[in-house]
């Protein structure tokens, strides 16, 4: 029988493939609440053998085609990236292409959640995903579904996706050059926690740097915790006066580099309330060049990445793989843009 004709599945098979209540499989495909991984696995496997498509994106599916763009970030509250879609759709708008956005706050499971249900895509379909983790599996059946996945800020997985990416690892090496050349004698990472790609090789790139020109145990010197991933203007600056208030000032890093102008303006109010003075007390450096960095007092030094050419490159390697079927891998440049905080 043509698979085109042939009957679709109902939820009803699928858990009674998968061994489950219907609920259950509700349940996984929903999100609606938890599903041990024992019976995500069986829910799964019976989706793939079956070829289930959800009631709710039935409907849609008929409808879809190739000129879809979905868009998953880590935050929607979050200048970097809303700066980046809105170039990336005023390009696809004039096209024709229609665009969907969504945020997976940070969290592995939501953001396979997400994929999952676009599963249910027609090939051809194209998938950004800024930074994202623990998502090889969901990938590669998407990839296998001819659905063209992009990573955006994070390397290709080899055969599977299509990438965008800053080269993270190298620019810290500058940034590290630039602040010893001005004598600053002990420099400090203010970074939120590490499961996104992007800020884990900005991290190693600082140990790496830190290690060439000399810095001992630059280890020590790197302040992080998990709150810092979400609210991070409020979280960055609570935590930023608790370590103010617990050490003296000669035990601190006179000069920081922040993995986000967000954690450095927090930082900077920190700073600024007890007193201290930018940059005759601590240095700051921030990272990704948002419009507002330029306006602070003072105006902060900060890593400049094109959110603009960054929108026009996923759109570039949008319509070329419509048009070759050719996964690309692209690397952006940046560069430090020095104003008064360092």
């Amino acid at each position: 029988m043509d698979k085109s004709t042939k009957k679709r599945a109902t939820i009803t098979q699928v858990a009674k493939h998968a061994g489950v209540s219907v609920g259950t499989v509700s349940n996984y495909l929903n999100g609606t609440a938890g599903v041990s991984h024992d019976r995500a696995a069986r829910i799964q496997q019976a989706i793939d053998v079956l070829d289930y498509i959800p009631d709710t994106l039935a409907s849609s599916l008929r409808r879809k085609d190739s000129t879809a763009i979905h868009v998953l970030t880590p935050h929607l509250d979050s200048a970097f990236y809303t700066n980046t879609i809105s170039t990336l759709m005023h390009d696809a708008y004039e096209a024709g292409y229609t665009v969907h956005i969504s945020g997976y706050e940070y969290s592995s499971e939501i953001e396979r959640q997400q994929l999952r249900a676009l599963e249910s895509s027609k090939p051809g379909t194209s998938i950004i995903i800024f930074n994202g983790f623990d998502d090889l599996t969901e990938i590669k059946r998407l990839a296998k579904k001819q659905i063209h996945v992009i990573m955006a800020d994070r390397r290709e997985i080899p055969g599977y996706t299509s990438s965008v990416i800053f080269d993270n690892r190298r620019v810290p090496f500058e940034i590290i050059c630039l602040l010893k050349n001005r004598n600053y004698k002990r420099i400090g990472l203010f970074t939120e926690p590490t499961k996104l790609q992007n800020i884990r090789e900005r991290v190693e790139g600082f140990l790496e740097a830190m290690k060439y020109f000399g810095y001992p145990d630059p280890e020590k010197n790197i302040y992080s915790r998990p709150d810092l991933s979400l609210d991070k203007l409020k979280n960055s600056y609570l935590y930023m006066m608790e370590i103010l208030e617990s050490s003296k000032r000669e035990e601190l890093p006179d000069a920081w580099l922040a993995t986000s102008d967000y954690l450095a303006f927090g930082m900077m109010r920190a700073i600024n309330e007890k007193g201290y003075s930018i940059p005759e007390d601590f240095a700051i450096v921030g990272y990704d060049n948002i419009e507002i960095s330029g306006y602070v007092n003072p105006r902060l030094t900060t890593v400049e990445q094109d959110q603009k050419l960054f929108g026009r490159t996923l759109w570039s390697v949008i319509t070329e793989y419509n048009k070759t079927g050719k996964y690309q891998s692209i690397e952006l440049p940046q560069k430090i843009k020095m104003r008064g905080s360092c």
